[in-house]
């Protein structure tokens, strides 16, 4: 694949930046950009100001519904993974979507959405990086460090992830040298070739390790959960979690080598993570569930390492998980107590009081009835509460799961595990007697853990499940694990180089 020209200038060249942030009163701050401003690239650079608002609009792009505000999260990668019961039909989206017809042009249209608006992404982040090294005299050296850190940064999360969907699994290197995706390091129309998996992987390495050492600059977060506003006087410096920060880098660096098979380092950066004591597991007793009111807290923000903020999260969640019939409607997003309660492990002995399932005391779900069970997890009717127009793509739980499967034993592993699940309120478990009966138990956390946040389809890819759990075309393949490079990409040439 080459991206084309003409493609590059109307998809991928985002030169029309974002204006003014608009500050708006206490907690909304820096989370909304206006982008309805056009400037020109000098003028843009200009400022402090300038070079902020060019990378607050990396952000605001991945907000999109086509990226991780909707199809990168509870949308098209749940829906891959079999989460959502409204996928009998064959003549719908999402029936398509689950039989993994991507030969079907409603289904290649999605998929091509997400295409270039991730590379859109990209580019807005090379935009950036073009610019920031000729800022001498306008940004200061600590400011300069994190803004190209956190450039840098998004643009490896974005590349690894088309990787992750538009490649074969990387198989401990088996599939080293399988076509990927194009990596893309300049704000260029020149059309790019596609390089290698490990070529992919080994830029993104070089950009995440990059970006951890200019953000070590700034290690310190602000935890939403109980401040709605923040301690740091610099607007700039507010809201770290929502940032690619210091800590999200290094949690990235953690799921990249385990995707590598490189389990020393995945320990290395998890533990990193875990010991630096920025994030903590919600205590049960402080869970709130009323989405009407400002304490509300559904996704358990202080557990957020990397979150995204979409302005538009209540709308986007009314469409597909609210409903006030017994049948869901055509493009709803939900399951049934049968199958959640398989999911939760519902009928083993202790696993009754888990915080996450159906039925818990303080429920996550609207269970309008038996057969239709939204999650209530994206739910925002409190205007003023940001925590609940945030969608978690790193959280503090993932890093302990990737401590577990790296560790040197399944007796260390399990260690790691059994964290989770007691801040859960599930019992711990005692070491499996085999790696498969491990493999087993993590893959039901994950299933219980990452609900509407896209995770889980990446684990089943990489770990080359063949049965997927309420999958209506089992047994995987390849072919169903691995999107098709859209079709006006493949017109233009397929080249890969090196």
């Amino acid at each position: 694949m080459k991206l084309k020209t003409t493609q590059l200038k109307k998809s991928l060249f985002p030169v029309y930046l974002f204006g003014l942030l608009l500050l708006l009163a206490s907690c909304n701050k820096w989370l909304d950009v206006d982008p309805k401003t056009k400037v020109k690239e000098g003028k843009q650079f200009s400022s402090k100001q300038g070079y902020i608002d060019a990378l607050f609009g990396i952000y605001q792009q991945a907000a999109e519904l086509t990226s991780y505000g909707g199809q990168l999260t509870y949308g098209m990668l749940d829906i891959l993974a079999q989460r959502y019961e409204n996928k009998a039909l064959t003549t719908n989206i999402i029936g398509k979507m689950a039989r993994y017809s991507y030969a079907d042009s409603d289904v290649q249209t999605a998929i091509s959405a997400v295409f270039n608006n991730q590379y859109k992404i990209i580019a807005q982040a090379n935009f950036v990086l073009k610019n920031v090294d000729q800022s001498e005299g306008v940004l200061d050296e600590t400011s300069k460090s994190i803004i190209k850190g956190e450039a840098l940064a998004m643009r490896a999360y974005v590349h690894f992830d088309l990787a992750r969907l538009f490649s074969e699994r990387y198989a401990d290197g088996a599939n080293a040298s399988a076509p990927s995706i194009a990596y893309l390091k300049d704000f260029t129309v020149t059309p790019q070739g596609r390089v290698n998996l490990g070529t992919v992987l080994a830029l993104c390495e070089a950009d995440l390790k990059a970006a951890e050492s200019l953000l070590a600059v700034n290690q310190t977060i602000d935890q939403i959960a109980l401040n709605q506003g923040s301690t740091n006087a610099d607007l700039f410096l507010q809201f770290r979690q929502n940032h690619m920060n210091y800590w999200a880098v290094k949690a990235l660096l953690a799921r990249l080598y385990l995707y590598k098979g490189d389990k020393v380092n995945a320990l290395k950066y998890a533990t990193d993570v875990i010991n630096s004591q920025k994030f903590n597991f919600i205590l049960p007793a402080n869970i709130n569930v009323d989405a009407t009111v400002n304490a509300s807290d559904l996704t358990f923000t202080s557990e957020h390492v990397f979150s995204i903020y979409v302005s538009s999260l209540k709308v986007r969640a009314d469409d597909v998980f609210k409903n006030t019939t017994t049948t869901g409607e055509a493009n709803d997003l939900w399951s049934t107590r049968v199958k959640l309660d398989a999911a939760f492990q519902a009928s083993l002995v202790g696993y009754g009081t888990d915080i996450r399932r159906p039925g818990a005391t303080k429920s996550l779900w609207n269970e309008i009835a038996s057969t239709t069970v939204y999650s209530k997890k994206y739910w925002s009717d409190a205007p003023a509460n940001v925590k609940q127009r945030l969608i978690p793509l790193i959280r503090l739980s993932e890093m302990y799961y990737i401590a577990a499967e790296a560790a040197p034993t399944i007796a260390d592993g399990i260690k790691y595990l059994n964290v989770v699940r007691v801040n859960r309120l599930i019992p711990e478990i005692a070491p499996p007697a085999t790696q498969a009966e491990f493999d087993t138990e993590l893959q039901f956390e994950y299933r219980k853990e990452f609900y509407a946040e896209g995770q889980l389809w990446f684990y089943y890819k990489r770990k080359n499940v063949l049965t997927i759990p309420d999958g209506i075309v089992n047994p995987m393949t390849t072919a169903k694990y691995v999107f098709p490079i859209p079709n006006d990409e493949l017109e233009f040439g397929s080249v890969v180089g090196n």
